[in-house]
């Protein structure tokens, strides 16, 4: 599955980078934003281009093209890809880390303002080279993948809150991103962390999880329609035709006021749990 959707963006990536190599221009208001771009490629010299999607005029999708280290197997492959949904708490957080300068330059207040010839998009690609920059259409890939449950979480957060309050431990202010194969049924299979060190703050929320659905009331199962299986739980994997194990990356916030904030992203992953075995028979969709 991520084979197929690379192949589709490299071949985006050659068409467009054939108009961006023919056709000279910056979709610039000023030459401020052009001084920021210079800055980014002399800083991070291993990038070739950058593509960002906007969904209704904001920020979604990042990605950013390099040079491959070795030759690929499929000669149409000639880039690498790093992604980021840079409406995700977690990539966002990924991003300021490995390249700061360009979340720097994503999230500017002025930026989208100042992109000439969106007034009448809201949804488009700003593609970017070291030399030039243009505007095209919004390329939609993929399909829905593992999600939280929209009707659960907030009673979910709830109940971390709830029973965090009488809680002794210091923590006050902790980020961990975990990442976890959501099985068929909806059920958290294997996961890791991957951002992050509180073994506390994983162990509380590993708890609080499993009590949230051992106290979900139990649905009749409907056979003619196996999504129903999934009902009771927190989760929902990826759909495909059927229900697909699946990965997701889950963002999880204690704030300083002992709140927690508890976010997801189950598209554009990549699987990060050391020493996964994948089942040839449930392999997983992401």
């Amino acid at each position: 599955m991520r084979g197929f959707v690379k192949t589709l963006f490299i071949f985006f990536v050659i068409f467009i980078s054939f108009i961006l190599k023919n056709y000279a221009q910056s979709v610039f208001k000023n030459k401020t934003q052009n001084e920021k771009i210079n800055e980014i490629f002399n800083t991070y010299q291993n990038i070739d281009s950058i593509y960002i999607q906007y969904k209704d005029k904001a920020p979604s999708v990042l990605f950013v093209y390099e040079p491959l280290k070795e030759k690929h197997s499929n000669p149409y492959i000639t880039k690498d890809i790093t992604t980021y949904k840079v409406d995700f708490e977690g990539d966002k957080l990924w991003l300021q880390r490995d390249y700061n300068l360009l979340y720097q330059f994503i999230f500017q207040d002025e930026l989208e303002s100042e992109i000439e010839k969106t007034t009448d998009k809201k949804d488009y690609t700003l593609m970017i080279t070291s030399k030039k920059s243009a505007i095209s259409s919004f390329l939609q890939s993929g399909g829905v993948g593992a999600v939280i449950n929209p009707k659960k979480k907030q009673d979910f957060i709830k109940l971390l809150n709830t029973n965090y309050i009488g809680c002794a431990d210091v923590i006050t202010d902790s980020i961990l991103i975990i990442q976890a194969v959501i099985l068929r049924n909806g059920e958290i299979g294997e996961n890791e962390i991957i951002y992050g060190k509180s073994k506390f703050l994983y162990n509380y929320f590993m708890k609080t999880y499993l009590n949230f659905v051992a106290n979900q009331p139990a649905k009749k199962e409907d056979h003619r329609n196996f999504q129903n299986k999934n009902d009771k739980w927190l989760f929902k994997p990826r759909i495909s035709n059927t229900q697909r194990t699946s990965l997701i990356d889950i963002y999880l916030r204690l704030n300083p006021d002992k709140t927690f904030t508890v976010s997801t992203q189950g598209n554009y992953r990549l699987l990060k749990i050391k020493d996964y075995h994948i089942n040839p028979n449930d392999p997983i969709f992401y």
